[in-house]
Order: structure tokens, then C-alpha cells, then sequence
């Protein structure tokens, strides 16, 4: 569950824009102050007819159109002010800011830079960029950037919110923890800090920690469907299925185009054995996101209890197009290619499955190679590769010395090849792990008696 949540800000100028004075800018500004901004948005467009060359109506109408989610729009009014006055840096930096939203972090790059460029000591400019920078994983390369944010603002809480999205990046979890803290010892009412350190406690595998920050979120903002849908996934974890359903169902209600609480609706229902709604679940929030690999991959765990493999391997590929650093979808497509006997196809997918966990050496990777050394040996052992496949067991055993079923099969691989004492040992090690297969291997090895017409007892 690598998510994570950024927090961004745009900017008025100093000025507050007093120099216009007709009565459209005025009624729009008191509307502006007065969080209506449907009615300000009105009477800045009003403005704006009746005044073309309004740059501060062009401004503050961009930020408008921000705050109620018409991202395309803002960049319309900021570009406009832009046009009039190139020297407006806080119109790059708040059109930058629309478009980290928009997903074009090269152009919300591009944007920051020329307002830095502009005023080297524009805050915010550095903190876009460095949430571009995050979006990318350049995560190193963000740091410096809210490095600088907090250099020139050290109150600047969104800087250190977002440099603990960096840390959280770079595996630096209690780091990210600090930062967090830091911003909300700033702005205690900051509710995307205390939704961030969750993310980290979950990381730290400290989820009982991660559900008190979770409520906390809630109490702050109860309209806030990220933190149900998260505080859902932990309960499904801690197999309150109910409080779990509840807390997805609000989510839900909250934003019913919220994918991620659809996916991880799906999900649940899925571990309650209620397969037909989790894939209508997962298939709604595919709809909302169609690049989203965990639903895809989620699905596909859904169509191989309902014993459909082509879907399951359709969903799967989906899966990879989205995220190719998915090791997992390998792996399982690995699987079911090994199942239908096209061992070199599920030799590929297991060997890039080990490849993409050997860049991220981690407890869970490492235990995900494990397996998936485990299935690629059985691949190689039906391919009649009997090295190759003694290798993968060895490296299974190596990442997993609990594996009764790789010293089994190493066990059976030793026999084949007439290694009769590696076999035995490595057969007594599996039965002592509770392997049954191998206790019943061991028999093998066994000295048989036979006895010949003429009377003399051969040992075998």
C-alpha cells in the first residue's frame, strides 16, 4: 500500500489586488473571504467581461477554479495572466501547481523554474517542484527542493509534509514520521500529516499504531474518504470484516468516484469468499482508473477462485502494462502458465519476478523471491533441467530456511541425479519441517531385501 498524499497551496499576492475598486471585483473578492466560491467565481467572471485586462480577477479566478477541481480551467486564467504580465511568478508557480494535479509533472517542472527564476525566494515554487520531483520518484533530488522551501519558510508545514512523502519514498519511514510531526506541531489541525504518518506506521508494520492516526484524520475531517478507505483495509487485515465493510461503504458515500475505496471493497469481499461482488467492486474501480494495477491485479486473484485462468491471465498482463515493477503479477502469471505446461513462458515471468525484487531488497521481496525461485526451479524441473532447478531450491532455502517443500523437491532433484547422501539429508531436513511427501521419499532410501531361489538374501 504505497500511497501517497500531497499537499499543495497556491498563492495571492501580497497586494490582496486593492487597486481595483469597481464593485463586480469588490462583491467577488467579500464572496472570496467568505468561502463562497461558486458566487465568487460568478462575480470575478463578471469582472472579467467587463474588464479583459483585470490581471488580479484572472488570479484570483485561477485559484478558484483550483479549489473546486477544474484544474484546466486555472491553467486557462493563470496562462491568461501570464500573457499579460510574463514577470507574474506566482502564476507559474500556482499553474505548476495545476499541473502536478493534471499529472504533467515535466511541465509543472518547467513552470516552477521559470518562477524560481524569477524570484529565487518564491517558497511554494520550490515545494510544486519538489512534489513533481516525488510524483517522478526523484525523491532525493524533492528533498532538496523542500530542503530550500523551509530554508526560506521555516513555518512552512505543507514542505515538511511533503519531504516526509520523499522520505516515505526512499524507505526512510521514521524520518517521514519526524517530518510529519513537524508539520503538524505547525498546524495542529493539519489532517494529510496524521493520514501520512498512518502510511508509515503501516510500513513499520505498526498498523494498530496507523488506525489511531486514521481516527485522528476522521475526527479532524470526517468528510475525508482516503482515511476510511485506509482505516478499512486495516480492519480487513485484522479480520473485522464488518467495521471493515462499514468504513469502505462510507468512503463510498463520500466520493462515489473514489476508486481506491471500490478496490478495496472488492478485496474484502473477496476474502469473504463473495467473489461475484468483489469482481463487480474491482471492475468499478478499474472504470474510475483504468491504469489501476492493484485492482487489476485484485481481479485476477477473483477470476482464478472462479476458476477462469484466461481472464485471471488478461487481468494479470493489465496489471504489469500499469505498474511493469509488479512482481507479484509476474509471479502469479507465472503460475498459471506453469499450471497449463508452458514451462518456458513461466520460467520468464518468475525470473523477471525475481529481477524486479532484487532491486528492493526487503523482508516482504525477499520472501515473494523466495517463491518465486521455488516455482521457477519447478519450471526448470520440467523442462528436464535438473541444475538449473537444484540452483533455484538452493536459492529458495537460502531466502527461506523454513521451506520443508524446497528441501523436498531438492531432495527428489538429488535422487535423480544419484546423490544419494545429499538426498537423504536433504529429505530428513524436510520431514523435520513437516513435510509430509518427504517422509514418505525417505522409504526410498531404504535397504531392500531380496531373497533369490537359491537361498542367499541380496541387500539393495
Amino acid at each position: 500500500m504505497k500511497k501517497v498524499f500531497f499537499y499543495f497551496i497556491l498563492l495571492l499576492p501580497v497586494s490582496v489586488f486593492a487597486q481595483a475598486t469597481d464593485m463586480y471585483f469588490d462583491k467577488a473578492v467579500e464572496l472570496y473571504g467568505n468561502k463562497d466560491y461558486n458566487g465568487a467565481l460568478d462575480y470575478f467572471s463578471k469582472e472579467i467581461a467587463l474588464n479583459p485586462n483585470n490581471i488580479e480577477a484572472y488570479n484570483y479566478r485561477g485559484i478558484i477554479k483550483s479549489q473546486l477541481g477544474d484544474s484546466r480551467g486555472a491553467i486557462s486564467d493563470f496562462s491568461k495572466e501570464i500573457a499579460m504580465n510574463p514577470q507574474a511568478y506566482m502564476a507559474y508557480s500556482n499553474r505548476g501547481n495545476e499541473k502536478n494535479i493534471l499529472q504533467d509533472y515535466k511541465g509543472a517542472i518547467e513552470d516552477c523554474d521559470r518562477a524560481i527564476g524569477l524570484n529565487p525566494k518564491c517558497d511554494l515554487a520550490y515545494n510544486n517542484r519538489g512534489n513533481s520531483k516525488n510524483h517522478l520518484n526523484e525523491f532525493k533530488e524533492a528533498i532538496a527542493d523542500f530542503d530550500r522551501a523551509i530554508e526560506i519558510n521555516p513555518k512552512l508545514e505543507i514542505a515538511y509534509n511533503n519531504r516526509g512523502n520523499s522520505k516515505n519514498g526512499l524507505g526512510d519511514y521514521k524520518g517521514a514520521i519526524a517530518d510529519f510531526n513537524k508539520a503538524i506541531e505547525l498546524n495542529p489541525q493539519f489532517a494529510e500529516a496524521y493520514l501520512n504518518i498512518g502510511l508509515s506506521k503501516i510500513a513499520l508494520n505498526d498498523n494498530n499504531g496507523a488506525l489511531d492516526e486514521f481516527n485522528k484524520v476522521i475526527e479532524l475531517n470526517p468528510k475525508a474518504e482516503a482515511a476510511f478507505t485506509l482505516r478499512g483495509i486495516i480492519k480487513s487485515d485484522q479480520n473485522d470484516y464488518t467495521g471493515a465493510l462499514a468504513d469502505f461503504d462510507q468512503a463510498i458515500l463520500l466520493n462515489p468516484r473514489y476508486a481506491q475505496a471500490y478496490a478495496g471493497r472488492g478485496a474484502l469481499k473477496a476474502k469473504m469468499n463473495n467473489y461475484g461482488d468483489a469482481n463487480d467492486d474491482l471492475t468499478k474501480a478499474i472504470i474510475l482508473n483504468p491504469q489501476y494495477a492493484e485492482a487489476y491485479y485484485n481481479r485476477a486473484e477473483t477470476k482464478l477462485k472462479l476458476h477462469d485462468n484466461d481472464g485471471a491471465t488478461e487481468d494479470l498482463t493489465k496489471a504489469i502494462a500499469a505498474d511493469p515493477k509488479s512482481s507479484m503479477a509476474y509471479h502469479d502469471r507465472g503460475c498459471i502458465k506453469l499450471a497449463s505446461n508452458d514451462f518456458a513462458g513461466a520460467m520468464a515471468d518468475f525470473t523477471k519476478a525475481i529481477e524486479i525484487n532484487a532491486d528492493n531488497k526487503t523482508p516482504r521481496n525477499n520472501a515473494n523471491s523466495a517463491k518465486s525461485y521455488y516455482m521457477r526451479g519447478l519450471s526448470r524441473l520440467a523442462l528436464n533441467n535438473l541444475a538449473g532447478a537444484t540452483a533455484d531450491m538452493t536459492k529458495t532455502i537460502e531466502l527461506d530456511p523454513k521451506s520443508g517443500d524446497a528441501y523436498n523437491i531438492r531432495g527428489k532433484l538429488y535422487f535423480m541425479q544419484k546423490k544419494t547422501d545429499a538426498a537423504r539429508a536433504d529429505w530428513t531436513k524436510a520431514a523435520g519441517l513437516g513435510n509430509q511427501n518427504a517422509i514418505s521419499e525417505l522409504q526410498l532410501l531404504k535397504p531392500k531385501k531380496t531373497t533369490h531361489p537359491a537361498g542367499w538374501v541380496e541387500w539393495q
